[in-house]
């Protein structure tokens, strides 16, 4: 794995590994290894590389949201006052329902994904929200259909 422009690259077996455990983090290094023809020394040191590299952040699972009763997903766009972005952000990240936090360009400052359980929640996640005298407006959008939503996963390896 050479890093040229602050970019680490990924050989073919770091690449078959990564797949690998995209599909099932609980595949084990032997299962890998006999899979890709190398040895569990290799898989384990490859594995161990890309995570001291941030190439893997962390082993966590994909919870399906609906199972648990979270069938209403929003995006709601946030205009916040000047200078207050960050701290705002800090005190919203740990709501349940939010799901991410993005920063953006444009016309808002920030997006939230966010999962509820029915209408009557939203309801009174959004009248808190604009309760907050930093946030300036809100833009909310219900999800219809989700065509694709796998945050663990990449399709770019």
């Amino acid at each position: 794995m050479a890093n040229t422009n602050n970019f680490i690259q990924l050989d073919d077996t770091d690449v078959n590994i990564l797949k690998i455990i995209n599909e099932d983090v609980r595949t084990s290094y032997r299962q890998i290894s006999r899979s890709l023809d190398v040895s569990v020394g290799t898989v384990h040191n490859r594995i161990d590389k890309m995570v001291k590299t941030g190439v893997i952040k962390k082993f966590s699972p994909i919870i399906d949201h609906e199972i648990l009763g979270y069938v209403l997903t929003t995006i709601i766009g946030v205009r916040v006052r000047g200078g207050k972005l960050k701290s705002w952000e800090e005190k919203i990240y740990h709501n349940k329902n939010i799901v991410g936090i993005y920063d953006v360009t444009g016309e808002y400052d920030a997006f939230l994904v966010a999962k509820f359980r029915d209408t009557n929640e939203l309801n009174i996640f959004i009248k808190d929200l604009v309760k907050d005298p930093n946030i300036e407006r809100t833009y909310t959008q219900t999800v219809l259909d989700v065509i694709k939503e796998d945050m663990g996963s990449s399709n770019i390896l």
